[in-house]
């Protein structure tokens, strides 16, 4: 973290039990606190134009939102091919209107994953779409939310003491995807 500090260029993120947390703040650095309680967001539908090295960032995008809906829905074989189909789907679905005009307004949120894969004909989208409510709708709603605070600042701790058991790792992923869309917005900047 001091080498980040010291550097001109670049920044630093960290995935923290709250050690961190007091020298980010001297430093003035954004904390982001992540608990059932934080007034603190981020959103796990966040994409930039440069997510990806490829040319469409969606691809990649909904390779994590599968790996998301993996972690909701559990069970030892993973998601079944016919919900992986529906939930790629409606990830290309929900993106459309932000890609139309990226605006943050526009950027989708958790539940509108839920409501596009509640309008499905398929039942394992709708087996999909009851994984998720605890998530939209229920007492683990805390990553249903548009982004609002700065993830772009030059150094970033989420701070995920708090998490809970059951939100532990669904945090973790969700932090590892912030982190890889600033890596990528990075990269692109020079």
């Amino acid at each position: 973290l001091s080498r980040t500090v010291l550097r001109r260029e670049g920044g630093g993120n960290t995935a923290d039990p709250a050690d961190y947390s007091p020298l980010v703040n001297r430093l003035k650095g954004q904390v982001i606190k992540i608990s059932p309680n934080s007034t603190q967001f981020i959103n796990p539908m966040d994409i930039n134009a440069n997510y990806s090295e490829e040319d469409n960032p969606l691809s990649l995008k909904a390779d994590f939102i599968l790996s998301l809906c993996e972690l909701v829905v559990g069970g030892k074989e993973g998601l079944l091919p016919v919900e992986k189909t529906v939930i790629d789907r409606c990830v290309h679905l929900i993106y459309r209107k932000y890609f139309a005009d990226p605006c943050p307004e526009n950027m989708p949120i958790l539940e509108d994953l839920y409501n596009a894969l509640l309008q499905q004909d398929e039942k394992e989208a709708h087996h999909v779409a009851t994984a998720l409510e605890i998530y939209v709708k229920g007492s683990l709603n805390l990553f249903n939310h548009r982004t609002n605070v700065n993830v772009n600042n030059r150094i970033v701790c989420y701070d995920i003491k708090e998490l809970g058991k059951q939100m532990k790792k669904l945090g973790m992923l969700i932090v590892q995807d912030q982190v890889w869309g600033r890596v990528t917005a990075n990269r692109s900047s020079g």
